[in-house]
C-alpha cells in the first residue's frame, strides 16, 4: 500500500453537504423575521449575480444586515438562511458590488469550491439555490400572476391566487459502474481531453433512484448492471439538483456509446485511479473534489483497499 493511501481513502465531508443550519422552518413569521435581523449576533453573506462575496481568510465576508440599509438589493431582499447556534444568518444579493469590496472579490462557487470549508461551501451553496429559484420563478404554475417571497424566502405566495409553492430540487443519479477492479468513466460532448467523470442522469417521473441508474448506464454505454447500491448524496447549487451517487455492478462489459450523451467511455483499472488522484498518474484528467464523482472514486478506492 502507498504512502499517499491513507489520504486518498480517507473520509472527507461531502462537498456542499456540511451544512449545520437549523432552518427553523417553524419559526418563520415576519415579526420574529425582523427581530432576528435586528440581533446584535445576526450576519448576512453576500451575492452578486449568483457569484459569492469572499473576504479576508478566503472565507465568505459577512457583514451586519443593517449595514445594507440604503443599498440596492435585489429580489427578494433577505433571505433566512437560518440558525448557526444563536447566530441568526441572512443572505442578500445585491445590486453594486463596489459599495462593499472590490467586484473580483466576489466568485464563483465552481470556481473555489474545493477551497471552501465544508460549512461555508454548504451554506454559500444554500444562499446560490435560494436565490437562483426567486429569479427563475416570478409566476404562479396556477395562474401566472406574480408571487412574492414569504418565510423568509423559503416559500412564495402568489399574489393572484394565493397559491404557495416552494423550491424544487432535481434529483440526479451519479453512477460508477464495476468490473471487478475496474471502473468505468465517461466524458460529455465539449468537455475537456482527457477528462473523465462518473456517468449521471436525471431521475424521470415515477422511476426509481436504482431504476434511473441502471437506465442511463444502458443509454449511455449499452452495459447492462445489477445490485445498484446507493453510497451518499449532495446537493449541487447549479441551480438546484440533488446528486445521488451508486455504485453498480456491470453484467455485461462492452461499450455502445450513445454519441448524443457521451464523446468517450472507457474502462480504468484500480491502480489507475489510484495513480490520478494521488497526481502521480495521468490516464484521465480527474473531476475536482468538490464533486460527487470525485467522492465516489475515492469511496470505491477505499472499499476495494
Amino acid at each position: 500500500m502507498s504512502g499517499h493511501m491513507t489520504d486518498i481513502t480517507a473520509d472527507i465531508p461531502i462537498p456542499f453537504a456540511g451544512d449545520v443550519l437549523d432552518y427553523a422552518e417553524n419559526a418563520r413569521d415576519p415579526e420574529h423575521l425582523q427581530a432576528l435581523l435586528g440581533q446584535t449576533s445576526a450576519r448576512a453573506i453576500l451575492l452578486f449575480k449568483g457569484r459569492i462575496g469572499v473576504g479576508a481568510g478566503g472565507r465568505p465576508h459577512r457583514v451586519h444586515p443593517s449595514d445594507l440599509i440604503g443599498h440596492d438589493l435585489m429580489a427578494p431582499g433577505p433571505i433566512y438562511l437560518g440558525q448557526e447556534g444563536d447566530r441568526p444568518i441572512f443572505a442578500f444579493s445585491i445590486a453594486n458590488p463596489e459599495e462593499f469590496m472590490p467586484e473580483e472579490n466576489f466568485v464563483s462557487l465552481r470556481g473555489i469550491g474545493g477551497n471552501l470549508k465544508p460549512t461555508d461551501l454548504a451554506l454559500a451553496g444554500r444562499a446560490k439555490s435560494l436565490f437562483a429559484w426567486h429569479h427563475l420563478e416570478k409566476h404562479c404554475v396556477s395562474c401566472g400572476a406574480q408571487t412574492v417571497a414569504r418565510d423568509g424566502g423559503v416559500k412564495q405566495k402568489c399574489t393572484g391566487c394565493g397559491a404557495e409553492s416552494f423550491p424544487c430540487v432535481s434529483p440526479v443519479a451519479i453512477m460508477l459502474v464495476t468490473d471487478g477492479d475496474k471502473v468505468l468513466l465517461g466524458r460529455g460532448p465539449g468537455w475537456p481531453d482527457g477528462f473523465m467523470s462518473a456517468l449521471a442522469g436525471f431521475v424521470s417521473t415515477g422511476e426509481s433512484l436504482e431504476g434511473a441508474a441502471q437506465r442511463e448506464v444502458m443509454e449511455e454505454v449499452g452495459i447492462k448492471t445489477k445490485n445498484p447500491r446507493y453510497v451518499f448524496s449532495q446537493p449541487w447549487p447549479f441551480p438546484a439538483q440533488l446528486m445521488m451517487g451508486l455504485i453498480l455492478e456491470a453484467v455485461t462489459t462492452e461499450i455502445t456509446i450513445d454519441p448524443k450523451e457521451l464523446e468517450d467511455a472507457k474502462w480504468f483499472t484500480r491502480d489507475e485511479v489510484l495513480a490520478v488522484l494521488e497526481k502521480r498518474g495521468d490516464a484521465f484528467l480527474c473531476p475536482p473534489r468538490q464533486t460527487i464523482a470525485h467522492q465516489l472514486l475515492r469511496h470505491w478506492l477505499a472499499e476495494t483497499a
